[in-house]
């Protein structure tokens, strides 16, 4: 009975956590996760492995998480051009898989890495009290952090 109440505890504190993020730490959050994910797949080609997990994961962390997140009314050109990038990355995470390829996947962590430190350098430290998710449809990023 411990386990599953620890995992439910576990699984609300996390949810908690979201809820109370501000988006930037969100989208920090996301491209952590991307990291991690991208690492693993490339540690598992290197090992002569598929990755098919890890790399499904960032694929869909990508196009869920940040991808499907672009208001492209607002953002303008830099949405437009995020959304380059990020439709590059998952036809690149697909393309390095199938090619078995651990350089290519590096290449994708090195396009990313200067996004992910713009967001890190714009997001605030601290958790924010709230999130009005009227202005942030955080929804695909919530499930995408817990992802």
């Amino acid at each position: 009975m411990a386990p599953k109440s620890a995992r439910a505890y576990a699984a609300t504190e996390a949810f908690t956590g979201v809820n109370a993020s501000d988006p930037g730490q969100l989208i920090v959050l996301v491209y952590q996760r991307i990291f991690d994910h991208l690492k693993m797949g490339k540690k598992a080609l290197e090992a002569g492995e598929y990755g098919i997990e890890s790399f499904t994961k960032a694929h869909d962390l990508i196009q869920q998480g940040l991808l499907a997140c672009l208001d492209y009314k607002t953002g303008g050109e830099v949405a437009q051009s995020l959304g380059a990038v990020y439709e590059w990355s998952l036809r690149e995470v697909i393309s390095a898989r199938l090619a078995k390829s651990p350089e290519r996947i590096q290449e994708i962590m090195d396009v990313l890495t200067p996004l992910y430190e713009a967001w890190l350098a714009l997001a605030p430290t601290e958790l924010a009290p709230t999130l009005n998710t009227a202005e942030f449809n955080s929804n695909s990023v919530q499930q995408a952090v817990n992802y």
